[in-house]
C-alpha cells in the first residue's frame, strides 16, 4: 500500500487544491503512514461542489481520516465555499 504523504499529493494534483489530513482523533496525520487504497475518483470534482460536500468525498474513501481544504492563500475553506474558488 501507499504512504499517506504520496496519496495526499495525487489527491492535490487531481483536484487542484491542497489538504491537510488528520487521523481519526482530529491530530494532524502522520504523512509516514502507510497502507492507504487508492483515491476512488479519477476525475477532479466540480467546482460547483461545495467544501463540505467534498469532505464527505473525501472520508467516503479514508473513513478513518478527516481533512481540511486550504484555499490560495493556505488558509482553511470554510464549508460553504465551492471549490472553484479555491482552485
Amino acid at each position: 500500500m501507499t504512504k499517506l504523504i504520496t496519496r495526499k499529493s495525487e489527491i492535490e494534483a487531481l483536484e487542484g487544491f491542497k489538504i491537510q489530513i488528520f487521523d481519526g482523533q482530529g491530530n494532524l496525520a502522520d504523512l509516514q503512514t502507510q497502507g492507504l487504497p487508492a483515491y476512488g475518483y479519477q476525475k477532479k470534482a466540480a467546482g460547483t461542489m461545495t467544501v463540505v460536500t467534498w469532505k464527505n468525498r473525501f472520508h467516503g474513501s479514508y473513513p478513518g481520516y478527516t481533512c481540511d481544504v486550504l484555499d490560495k492563500n493556505g488558509a482553511v475553506a470554510h464549508g460553504n465555499t465551492q471549490l472553484n474558488k479555491v482552485r
